[in-house]
């Protein structure tokens, strides 16, 4: 049951990187792949069983995370500007969200890659590889979470528009849930990224590239 949940969150993304990429926002349709590969990992974990093969493919399900989940922060900046909010039009916060997701990779990447002791756990029969030596929330997700509340809530403000500012909070309670009942943080990065495709693509429907959405 719970790996045909998987299964399903693989197929939205699939859909909402392909809405991503008709809004010509490349990075989020790259974001959006990248937890579809998450997903599908999961979803394979029980049938290929514990071993080398897919404690291969655990490691790049955290690379993945590391590498792509920051990328989210350009994008929300980038979306803001679109919607017409005065800061995200600035040299300096474009400036300071690309600085900010370089730092958030590379501790990523570090944390969550080099330092990592993955182990093999089972949940409700889907088994996966996770990491036995993270201690709390990975930091570089949480920075990546309050730039979209903060761009969500400015987009809101400027055009009326609260879906981004809605997901961001959501994937916070998702994540919280994540703790004890791992697929709802899955279900959370689903309807996050939904939340995303919909409003770049609202902005290119309504706004025809300014700038195309990274």
């Amino acid at each position: 049951m719970v790996t045909a949940l998987y299964g399903a969150f693989a197929a939205a993304l699939l859909l909402a990187s392909v809405f991503a990429a008709r809004a010509r926002s490349w990075l989020l349709a790259l974001v959006c792949l990248a937890v579809v590969y998450d997903n599908v990992v999961i979803a394979l974990g029980t049938p290929l069983g514990e071993g080398t093969l897919l404690r291969s493919l655990n490691t790049g399900r955290f690379a993945a995370h590391a590498l792509c989940t920051p990328l989210l922060i350009p994008v929300a900046v980038q979306l803001a500007d679109r919607y017409g909010v005065r800061w995200a039009s600035r040299t300096r916060a474009k400036q300071a969200a690309t600085v900010l997701t370089i730092v958030a990779i590379a501790l990523g990447t570090w944390t969550e890659v080099v330092a990592a002791e993955l182990e093999p756990r089972t949940y409700a029969g889907a088994l996966r590889y996770v990491d036995a030596a993270a201690a709390g929330p990975p930091i570089p997700a949480v920075v990546t979470m309050l730039v979209l509340v903060v761009a969500g809530a400015s987009i809101w403000r400027r055009a009326s528009w609260p879906w981004l500012f809605v997901g961001a909070v959501a994937m916070f309670a998702a994540a919280a849930g994540g703790v004890s009942t791992p697929w709802l943080g899955n279900l959370g990065e689903v309807f996050l990224l939904s939340t995303l495709a919909w409003t770049a693509a609202r902005v290119a429907r309504d706004a025809p590239a300014r700038v195309p959405v990274p």
